[in-house]
């Protein structure tokens, strides 16, 4: 009987013990389970921040080159604009022994822009950007750090204020130095005439020494039979420009070349331009007639005036002569004033007709004579102002 109760008792006990072991395997075994479930979850949970933070860098990485590339434009774009402005509208203005305000104080925003802009500034708004930027410098002072990765920004975002507030200040100073200036220097004496007096000197190759020899040629016009065809006298080319042409006549209007006719005794030219000037003036007869096409920069206007050998008061002559025209029995053409030392063309005196120039007389009847007198050559001079 008492074997039986201490049988009893150690089974109690190893009974009691097993039940205890298991207990605490099971109590184990949970609390491995909760830990690697805990370690698990937060290793979950620290991928999903990862993942998260690194698409908010992403993020943040492609807004802040989307605006370092709106900087690089806008920087680019006022380089060219402050170029053009001191290239073509600002001048330096010394005022008391100073620079002008507006241009020093630009110059000095071009500088600070300078510092600021890690690509570089262009000089004087004519070499643009620079290059890219070289390898990276030793790492200085780390800051604090950022929330979730989005404050490690924090210096590009001063950069960027930086520049936003440079370029504003850039814009402001180019738009006050565009505006006239309030203390301005004296006027500039005018500069030449854009325009100019343009003339034909009849019967020479030259023009005055005060004007520009635009070209030289000979004196071109219709037959003097002919009654169609034009009926002024023009200037041609030596050395004509071709376009499209076909052979044979077809037009029906024709040019020739103008002859002096002058063989006769009171002939009025003076003989000074003959290649040989010991000839007389009726040398000039049958020899094809020669002009030049005359500038004056500096004058605008001109005339011809008949019957004068000077010019009105606050006129400039440019050359003196006599009027020229066709014999009153061929077809009419204009009046030209030949220079009273005229020149010829020397290899071509052959009576070959064509246009043909006789000496201008006067005829009393409806003009008033005796001012005028009958049967005189009539003078004229090619004046400008």
């Amino acid at each position: 009987m008492k074997m039986e109760s201490k049988d009893k008792m150690v089974l109690f006990i190893i009974t009691l013990f097993a039940v205890t072991l298991a207990m605490v395997s099971l109590a184990c075994s949970l609390f491995i389970y909760v830990e690697f479930q805990k370690q698990h979850k937060a290793s979950v949970q620290d991928i999903d921040d990862l993942l998260k933070m690194r698409n908010e860098l992403s993020s943040v990485q492609a807004e802040f080159i989307k605006m370092k590339e709106g900087f690089v434009n806008e920087i680019e774009d006022l380089n060219i604009r402050i170029g053009k402005l001191e290239t073509g509208n600002l001048h330096w203005a010394i005022v008391e022994g100073r620079e002008d305000y507006n241009v020093s104080h630009l110059k000095r925003r071009k500088r600070e822009a300078t510092a600021a802009f890690p690509y570089g500034y262009g000089r004087d708004g004519r070499d643009g950007l620079m290059g890219p930027p070289g390898p990276q410098g030793p790492p200085g002072p780390q800051g604090p750090s950022g929330r979730d990765g989005r404050d490690g920004l924090s210096s590009q975002g001063q950069w960027a204020n930086d520049i936003s507030r440079l370029l504003e200040q850039l814009r402001h100073d180019v738009t006050n130095t565009s505006r006239p200036s309030a203390v301005q220097g004296p006027p500039g004496p005018p500069g030449p005439s854009a325009g100019g007096a343009v003339y034909v000197r009849w019967g020479r190759t030259t023009c005055p020494d005060t004007a520009e020899n635009v070209y030289s040629g000979i004196i071109g016009k219709s037959h003097y039979t002919h009654k169609g065809s034009g009926g002024n006298y023009l200037c041609l080319p030596r050395e004509p420009e071709w376009g499209k042409t076909t052979a044979g006549e077809q037009s029906g209007a024709y040019i020739y070349g103008v002859e002096y006719e002058v063989n006769y005794s009171n002939n009025p030219f003076l003989t000074d331009n003959f290649p040989d000037p010991t000839k007389p003036a009726t040398w000039l007869h049958d020899h094809e007639a020669v002009c030049a096409v005359c500038r004056v920069p500096e004058r605008s206007s001109h005339f011809m005036l008949p019957a004068m050998k000077t010019c009105p008061d606050s006129w400039t002559k440019e050359y003196n002569g006599y009027l020229m025209s066709e014999h009153h029995t061929h077809r009419k053409s204009e009046f030209i004033c030949i220079d009273e030392a005229p020149e010829a063309d020397e290899a071509s005196q052959e009576n070959k007709n064509g246009g043909l120039l006789y000496v201008v007389e006067a005829k009393c009847g409806s003009l008033p004579c005796p001012n005028y007198q009958d049967n005189m050559e009539l003078t004229c001079a090619v004046c400008t102002k």
